[in-house]
């Protein structure tokens, strides 16, 4: 006995699969629109801002030659900026600047506190009592050649500036004879400096006028704390000169401030940093 198809669970009838073979594959519909693909969203900036704070940022590693090299250089810079600052105290002092003015007033004369008229005047006064130069009598003669040759240039920019100067007294040597006059007048027939001279001791002015003019000759030929010394000269001749009732000039300030800087550009070329250390493998 047979058995058919239609007795075999599954199985699927002849005509059913003949069907399905003859049946055609549906094609593609070439005239249906595609789908747009939707574009990824772009990230927001604070996700990105969060993505570069946690990167850690790299640091420059600069050599030791490059870093010592560096420092030479910013040292020089400031030892120049302190030599030329320097030159302004000497330029004021031997220009023989007014540092403090007393106006004209009743019963009162004017006066104007040159430091280095009163430097050189009060230097020869003391040196005509003083043991040490009765001594050596040398002292005083250098005292008064120095005095001469401070007072000069002075007198040679004076005699630059005049039209009736002659040829030959535009000259150092002509400039040092006119210094020679000036500088006895100054030692007895100026009234002015011999009341400042005579003040009771301590005399704020005297005193503040040697150490500024010592400070300004020798702060641009010695790299040391001369500036200490101009700063002082300035802070005595102010509280003198307030005493006696005198008024402070920009001169005076402009000194001081000058010479704090100096010292300021000193102190920073002196200043190294130390080395790296070195790490351990």
């Amino acid at each position: 006995m047979g058995v058919g198809l239609e007795d075999v669970p599954g199985a699927v009838p002849k005509s059913i699969s003949a069907s399905l073979i003859s049946m055609p594959t549906a094609k593609k519909d070439k005239d249906k629109p595609k789908k747009e693909k939707k574009k990824p969203e772009p990230e927001s900036d604070d996700d990105d801002d969060d993505d570069n704070d946690g990167e850690e940022e790299e640091e420059e590693v600069e050599s030791a030659a490059v870093k010592a090299k560096r420092q030479r250089g910013r040292s020089s810079f400031l030892k120049l900026l302190r030599k030329v600052l320097s030159f302004v105290p000497l330029a004021l002092v031997l220009s023989k600047q007014p540092f403090t003015v007393r106006p004209r007033g009743n019963g009162v004369n004017a006066a104007k506190l040159r430091p280095l008229e009163l430097a050189i005047s009060g230097a020869v006064h003391w040196a005509v009592d003083s043991p040490t130069v009765m001594r050596n009598p040398k002292f005083g003669v250098y005292l008064n050649e120095t005095g001469r040759v401070l007072l000069t240039p002075h007198e040679y920019v004076i005699t630059q500036q005049s039209k009736r100067a002659m040829p030959n007294e535009k000259t150092m040597k002509g400039a040092y004879k006119k210094a020679d006059g000036r500088f006895k007048r100054l030692i007895d027939r100026e009234p002015q400096v011999l009341e400042m001279i005579r003040l009771p001791q301590p005399n704020l002015l005297a005193i503040g006028s040697y150490v500024l003019t010592g400070g300004a000759l020798l702060c641009p030929f010695i790299s040391s704390y001369m500036e200490y010394l101009i700063v002082g000269g300035c802070i005595a001749i102010l509280q003198g000169g307030r005493q006696l009732g005198m008024e402070p000039q920009p001169e005076l300030y402009v000194a001081a401030v000058t010479a704090g800087l100096a010292l300021m550009a000193m102190e920073a070329a002196g200043k190294v940093s130390a080395p790296a250390k070195k790490k351990r493998r």
